[in-house]
């Protein structure tokens, strides 16, 4: 559970006062480990905010350029086709809610409809 921005400064402006770490943790109920981190957070990197999480590679990143270039030239392409070609051409079986997943990430989306098909 994130700690709100208040509370976060709250501990780091008890800190900047004299008080330890440990003990500004034990007064706001939180680990001292959490008051450590978040002092330090804020002499590094000058704030308290959450910091984002890293964003994990998928094993689709290396074969980016090829999907995308598949459904530029055909735009119907459904995701069961895309998966098939990879199996085809790449030897990478992946599912088709992977595939959106990735495809959804990497904000490409397309709308089907009745004209194109």
């Amino acid at each position: 559970m994130a700690l709100s921005r208040d509370l976060r400064l709250r501990i780091v402006d008890l800190v900047a006062t004299g008080v330890s770490r440990r003990e500004a943790g034990r007064r706001f109920k939180v680990a001292a480990s959490t008051a450590v981190r978040l002092v330090r957070q804020a002499t590094e990197l000058g704030h308290v905010e959450v910091k984002k999480p890293a964003r994990r590679k998928s094993k689709l990143d290396p074969f980016g350029d090829g999907i995308i270039g598949w459904i530029t030239g055909q735009p119907d392409m459904t995701l069961a086709e895309i998966c098939a070609r990879l199996k085809e051409e790449h030897n990478l079986r992946v599912g088709s809610s992977t595939l959106d997943d990735w495809l959804r990430g990497k904000q490409v989306t397309y709308k089907k409809n009745g004209s194109r098909q």
